[in-house]
């Protein structure tokens, strides 16, 4: 299973209300700018950032949400875990678990 890391230099920060992603400079060539998610995708960040799998990740998303169907929401924080390694706000992480 893949594990992941946020970028180094990747912040969440709020504005106005509005969960947003910011590239520190040292990263722009890397990843986009900016880029706007909704709260639900800035409390999945949180848990990456301490490190967490996809399976920590599915745990504290049931636990927060209260979420009936295990299945589905693997299946969307997979898509959600993509999206963002495309753009490269995350990266795996080799060395604790990646399978590169």
């Amino acid at each position: 299973m893949k594990r992941y890391r946020t970028q180094p230099g990747v912040v969440l920060t709020t504005i106005d209300g509005q969960y947003i992603l910011v590239s520190a400079k040292s990263v722009r060539d890397k990843c986009p700018y900016t880029t706007q998610i909704n709260e639900t995708a800035a409390f999945c960040w949180r848990i990456l950032e301490q490190g967490a799998g996809l399976d920590e990740l599915c745990a504290a998303m049931q636990q927060e949400y209260e979420i009936d169907d295990p299945d589905a929401l693997r299946a969307d924080l997979v898509e959600l875990l993509a999206q963002l390694e495309s753009a490269n706000y995350l990266i795996e992480d080799l060395e604790n678990g990646g399978t590169r």
